[in-house]
């Protein structure tokens, strides 16, 4: 008659060898499982991740702080300017998600300064031939142009189908500009001089400069950090709409002389147009 085979000895044994095969497998099926859900969730955020690109225009409005402020200040600057780009939509959710934007924004800010003056029996503007009476006007109008590249990172809720709303950061940096100017010198009024016969003077001239490169930019900032907030509506074909209001948070221009200051923020309205790609 064999032996018996007492638990406490080859049980041991038996359950030092089970016990170690049993976790091994429990870690590669635990690996496994996390892998697959993993490669689920990836398939599904590529379902839903969409691509859109975009063209647009925008209107700059300048807020202007003029110090000290002077008798005739500049108007605050405005125009109208495009824009494109290009965008992802990321969802978290069927509520929230993130669209990283690449762009290219052209704005425009067109500004004038009138200053009038009367003049009674001055002869400094003769250069002592004579005393002038009359007006004195000056009008100087700048064209400014600005091209930015735009990275918008907004997070997106969206309340209904198709529906979102935008707020998040936006940085600008400054590529390139120009600016035209006009200055335009009116005189209305008459030169009288003893012993001569009063000359009727109605002359106006008209004095036009150039800028580009870093002379039309030297007094704007080279990055422009600015928080946005916006509307939009993608129809079920992709059509895509997009509204946006863009604040900066720091002076855009800069510009200080001896005895003055002068700052002007960015304030932009966008709108834009464009189309989706991609998604459920």
């Amino acid at each position: 008659m064999g032996h018996p085979h007492f638990w406490g000895v080859d049980g041991a044994r038996a359950a030092n060898y089970v016990w170690p095969q049993t976790n091994i497998k429990m870690k590669v099926l635990y690996r496994m499982g996390i892998l697959a859900a993993l490669l689920l969730i990836v398939a599904d955020l590529q379902a839903q991740i969409s691509f859109g690109a975009k063209v647009g225009a925008n209107y700059f409005i300048g807020s202007q702080k003029v110090q000290p402020e002077p008798k005739n200040a500049p108007t605050n600057p405005k125009g109208l300017g495009l824009m494109f780009g290009g965008s992802i939509d990321i969802p978290f959710s069927d509520l929230v998600g993130i669209r990283p934007e690449l762009g290219f924004s052209f704005r425009r800010g067109k500004s004038e300064t009138v200053i009038s003056e009367t003049l009674t029996n001055n002869t400094q503007v003769t250069g002592n031939q004579g005393a002038y009476t009359g007006s004195h006007d000056v009008r100087a109008e700048d064209d400014q142009r600005l091209s930015y590249f735009q990275i918008n990172l907004p997070l997106t809720l969206r309340p209904s189908e198709g529906l979102r709303v935008m707020v998040g950061p936006s940085l600008n940096f400054l590529m390139g500009g120009k600016l035209n100017s006009d200055v335009t010198t009116t005189w209305k009024g008459t030169i009288s001089a003893q012993g001569q016969q009063d000359q009727t003077i109605d002359q106006q001239s008209l004095e036009a400069t150039k800028k580009k490169g870093s002379a039309a930019i030297k007094d704007f900032k080279k990055a422009d950090i600015m928080v946005m907030a916006g509307v939009g509506y993608t129809l079920p074909v992709g059509f895509d709409m997009d509204l946006r209001f863009y604040r900066g948070l720091s002076p855009t221009y800069d510009h200080s002389e001896s005895s003055s200051r002068q700052r002007i923020w960015t304030n932009l309205i966008e709108l834009a147009v464009g189309w989706q790609f991609g998604g459920n």
